[in-house]
């Protein structure tokens, strides 16, 4: 990673900032080994009001009520919740839920059709809003973005 405070990603019609601390954690929490179990949490950040800037500063990552297997995760802590609202109510109402992140023990990793539908159903969720699922592999970090209902990758490769 280079020096810069912030990791970009660009995509058709999307740039994507990533704060270092938030890239740091994808990076920290890489199943690297046989028993690592999956990491996630949820994107909390900014956009401009064309969804053609997205800004992610900050992330959550599993806690105690959350259930993480090798290759399964389930969020049910109310922590992530609660830091979407208080970044919203201390941005007054500028930062808020961008999107979801979380691990595969893979080099490239490759969504699920799991994924893919919690995704759809997220996107439902949200109309109002461009959202953003990374997937980080040990090699490489994906993301993913729904635009005219088409999922367009966006690839970043791990240096070292």
């Amino acid at each position: 990673m280079s020096v810069t405070d912030e990791v970009r990603f660009v995509g058709s019609t999307i740039e994507l900032t990533v704060s270092k601390q938030v890239y740091g954690c994808w990076l920290r929490h890489r199943q690297m080994k046989p028993k690592d179990t999956e990491q996630f949490g949820v994107l909390i950040g900014s956009r401009i009001e064309d969804e053609s800037k997205i800004w992610i500063n900050k992330c959550t990552t599993p806690q105690k009520r959350d259930i993480s297997q090798r290759a399964r995760f389930l969020m049910k802590d109310p922590f992530h919740q609660k830091e979407i609202d208080t970044a919203f109510e201390e941005s007054n109402g500028v930062s808020g839920y961008i999107g979801t992140w979380h691990t595969h023990p893979q080099g490239v990793p490759i969504p699920s059709i799991i994924d893919l539908n919690d995704w759809d159903q997220c996107s439902l969720r949200n109309p109002d809003r461009q959202l953003v699922f990374v997937v980080i592999g040990n090699k490489q970090v994906n993301i993913y973005l729904k635009i005219n209902n088409k999922l367009e990758m966006v690839t970043r490769k791990i240096d070292g």
